[in-house]
């Protein structure tokens, strides 16, 4: 069935993104001591931010207790600031510093020439299909009840 090839696709791309040797080289070619297991928080508060700790633990599927300890070591490095949520003090939020933010830049660089990459032989109307399609799929999919 067509289905079970798109979602086999999508298995196929969601694995290679979330490969820890893909994030440890990543992480090199920013030339920032960091963490491997800490590049999936990071990129999480970068997207999200503010974010807070529940939430975040939840989108990268890890326990809340690790998700914590992983942003002590970002906020020790200086990527990223943690402050109490002004409508609920039990709620630790959590966004980029103006270092962290200069090496999400750096990062979403690296991203982009793995694409222009990946993506070299592509025409720039198979690029715009694809970016159309993935948004269209990205859409419908957020809409499925959890």
């Amino acid at each position: 069935m067509l289905e079970d090839d798109i979602f086999t696709s999508l298995i196929a791309l969601v694995t290679f993104f979330n490969k820890p040797s893909r994030d440890k080289k990543m992480v090199e070619n920013t030339h920032i001591n960091l963490d491997p297991t800490a590049f999936p928080i990071f990129v999480g508060i970068a997207r999200m931010q503010p974010t807070s700790v529940g939430n975040l633990a939840d989108t990268v599927g890890k326990n809340h207790s690790s998700v914590s300890r992983q942003i002590d070591k970002l906020e020790k490095q200086g990527l990223v600031q943690t402050y109490y949520s002004e409508d609920d003090a039990r709620i630790r939020l959590t966004e980029l510093t103006k270092h962290g933010k200069r090496f999400n830049d750096l990062i979403n660089e690296t991203r982009r020439q793995v694409m222009r990459e990946a993506l070299n032989d592509w025409s720039d109307k198979e690029k715009l299909e694809l970016k159309f399609n993935l948004n269209h799929l990205a859409e419908t999919m957020s809409n499925i009840p959890e």
